[in-house]
Order: structure tokens, then sequence, then C-alpha cells
């Protein structure tokens, strides 16, 4: 996807004019990662908004024992840092690459310039700020009272709505390849319960691993055990 694309499709750009747009991408800095590389820790100085344009990215908070907590995962034409970026402190977790990535970045104060000045722009980030303050409240209310087998359904549903592909035979293919461990940090829960877990929705036919990469079987059923509707 290239810049103008990008910022085309992009609900945080998508309204300024195509003269604007092309400003800002004048302003663009390009940056690549590797996997498992940072894009920045928590902790920093917020002084750049990154827009993803390939490759896949998390966002994950340490415990003070060390262990980490996937808190969202963001793919091509989603925005990282956004929050410590508007507050004008720290980013408040650190964003690490899943996979080779290619990322747009923009200096703060040229960002906040550009969503005072534009009240359209601002108001769709309000808009995205909104949403992603709701999946926070899910977040935080399923790892209190959720079952497990429901939490990872989520877990894999959320995932497949972001990068899934859709299969020939109505399966859906989870097109990032995660460890075991990594839906265990999703999902707030241990290595070993994730793995119970997933081999229990295999047995059941609903998913199964193809070189590397989870396949959704049956996603209505996997949504039947996300909503309780059993």
């Amino acid at each position: 996807m290239g810049r103008s694309d990008l910022l085309v499709h992009s609900p945080l750009f998508a309204s300024l004019s195509a003269e604007e747009r092309s400003k800002l991408e004048r302003r663009l800095v390009p940056r690549r990662f590797e996997k498992d590389e940072y894009l920045f820790f928590e902790g920093e100085p917020a002084e750049w908004l990154v827009i993803v344009v390939e490759g896949q990215v998390k966002m994950i908070k340490h415990s003070e024992s060390g262990r980490e907590t996937i808190l969202s995962t963001f793919g091509p034409g989603q925005i990282v840092g956004e929050v410590g970026v508007l507050v004008g402190e720290a980013y408040p977790a650190t964003a690490q690459a899943l996979t080779p990535t290619t990322t747009l970045s923009l200096r703060r104060d040229e960002y906040v310039q550009l969503v005072r000045s534009h009240p359209d722009l601002a108001w769709a980030l309000i808009e995205e700020l909104g949403r992603r303050l709701l999946r926070a409240h899910e977040t935080i209310r399923s790892l209190a009272v959720e079952k497990v087998e429901r939490r990872i359904a989520r877990v894999l549903l959320r995932l497949a709505s972001t990068t899934g592909e859709r299969l020939e035979d109505g399966a859906v293919r989870i097109t990032l390849s995660l460890s075991r461990q990594e839906i265990a940090d999703m999902a707030g829960t241990v290595i070993e319960t994730a793995i119970r877990t997933l081999s229990k929705f295999q047995k059941q036919g609903l998913v199964e691993t193809r070189e590397g990469h989870i396949i959704l079987l049956k996603p209505h059923q996997l949504v039947v055990i996300a909503e309780e509707l059993q």
C-alpha cells in the first residue's frame, strides 16, 4: 500500500483534501523493523505517531515479574502510539514488530497541529479512541470474570477480523503466525491453559494448524463460545 492509498483509507486522515494529504506525505518518515524489533518502549517520550504500512505490530505491557501481556495488535493502515502523542508525555506501552514491518512516522508537533486545524480529523480520532476504550473495557471484564475458553475464542475471532483470510471452504486463515505463548498473553492466561484449550478446539473440529498458521474451520461455532450462546 502506497502512502497516498494508506492516507486515503485511514479513518484518521481520510477527511483531508488531496492537497493536504500530499503535504502530509512529504513529512512522513519511513522506517523498517525486523521481526521482534521494538518500535518504541513504554515510558519513552512520545515524539512520533506511527502508521503501519506493512507487517504486524503488538502493543505490550510487562508486569513487575516480567510477564508480558499483549494489549492489542495493529496491521497495515492502523496507527500506533497516538495516546501518548496526544497527551504529550510518554508512550503508555511498548510496541514490538510481530513480523518484518514498515512504518511511516509523523512528529508529534506536526500531528497535533493537524488535529487542531481540522475538526473532522479530530472527531475521527475521538471515535477511534472511543472504540479502543470499549475494547479495553471488554478485555478488563473478560480477564476478571470470563472463562478461558471464551477469552481464547474472542482472541481468535479478533485476529481473524484484523488479519484473517477467507478460504474457499468457508474457513478463515489467520495470516499472522503466532506462538501459543503469544495467544496465551493475549488471552491473559498461561501457556499450558492456552495449549489445552486450543487442543480442545482442534478435537472439536473448530480449528486446525496448517504451516504454522491457525485456521478457523467453524468461525460461527467460535462466536457461540465467545458470546456464551450455548
